[in-house]
């Protein structure tokens, strides 16, 4: 009877020990700004899986997986969304004075920080009691926004004053401005927070900006880029061009395009997945996503949205 015991616990543990692991799973929320909705995709399933009714005019996003939330900025109800990544429902909307558009959350998701287009503002929110607000003025037409790996800086793109201003996110205040190329917008950050890069889309290039020594090095890209990521090794760029339809993979060791990607008509909205190693873009012109293998830098497919995407900001909620 012992041996038999043995016997079916060894073929549990074979079984057990043979079985696949269950894959990670990624999903995607895509702001709809003509139809007032965000598109929620299943990377893993390729496909939207649901869509959650929003605010007039959505188009940031911000994603906490540690809190299981996404926030949507409504620019024209001036309010944030609040959505419960679990059951993908609003939980409450967040009130505010002005137009938001650009999000950004902490790292270690304390904060929500909102981009006030018309105010020339950026509000601070407390994820703990969303009534909390600090605000502080920064300078014309605050863009995108990005939160250093430790939670300690926050970027500004300021598009109407051509600058990158630098907030201490404790004391709330503006503690460098850096110039730049002419209306930046799109922010991003290598992984470990060391290199800075910003979309200008007058210029028609990328600011690579060292974040230790503020040195700066110039990048062409294609016509009117919006919006840029890193890989997660941080060996690429991936950066959108509005006005050709395109993606511009940019070698980031060598600062050069190594190839340039046919997307969707004007994409702005782009997100790296490093579960799944798929990048994401945003197609506001045509109404999809367009999805790139970022192994070979090919485009995959695209997947069908609603109207007029942008998905302004960091989108892709990611489980590896």
């Amino acid at each position: 009877m012992l041996s038999m015991k043995k016997l079916i616990l060894t073929l549990l543990f074979t079984l057990c020990a043979c079985a696949p692991s269950p894959k990670p799973n990624s999903m995607a929320y895509i702001t709809n700004q003509g139809d007032n909705t965000v598109s929620v995709i299943d990377i893993s399933q390729n496909k939207v899986v649901d869509t959650i009714k929003v605010g007039k005019a959505p188009v940031g996003v911000a994603i906490s997986a540690k809190l299981k939330r996404v926030f949507i900025s409504n620019v024209e109800s001036s309010n944030i969304s609040a959505i419960n990544t679990k059951t993908n429902k609003i939980i409450e909307n967040i009130a505010l004075q002005g137009a938001p558009v650009g999000l950004a959350m902490a790292p270690n998701s304390k904060t929500l920080y909102v981009a006030d287009w018309f105010s020339d503002r950026i509000i601070s929110i407390n994820t703990a009691d969303y009534k909390q607000h600090r605000e502080v003025i920064v300078t014309k037409a605050p863009a995108g926004l990005v939160v250093s790996p430790d939670s300690k800086t926050l970027y500004v793109a300021a598009r109407d004053s051509n600058e990158i201003a630098i907030i201490d996110t404790t004391t709330l205040t503006v503690s460098k401005r850096i110039a730049v190329g002419t209306h930046p917008f799109g922010l991003s950050l290598s992984t470990d927070g060391s290199y800075l890069y910003v979309v200008n889309v007058y210029d028609n290039t990328i600011s690579s900006i060292n974040t230790h020594t503020w040195a700066e090095t110039t990048i062409k890209v294609g016509e009117h880029p919006y919006c840029a990521v890193p890989s997660a090794d941080n060996k690429t760029l991936y950066v959108t061009n509005t006005q050709d339809d395109t993606v511009s993979v940019i070698d980031l060791a060598t600062k050069k395009i190594i190839i340039t990607i046919e997307v969707g008509m004007t994409p702005e909205g782009i997100s790296y997945d490093a579960a799944s190693k798929l990048v994401l873009v945003a197609n506001w012109g045509e109404n999809k996503v367009s999805v790139i293998d970022a192994t070979t830098n090919k485009l995959k497919n695209h997947i069908k949205t609603g109207d007029k995407s942008r998905a302004f900001g960091q989108f892709i909620l990611s489980e590896q």
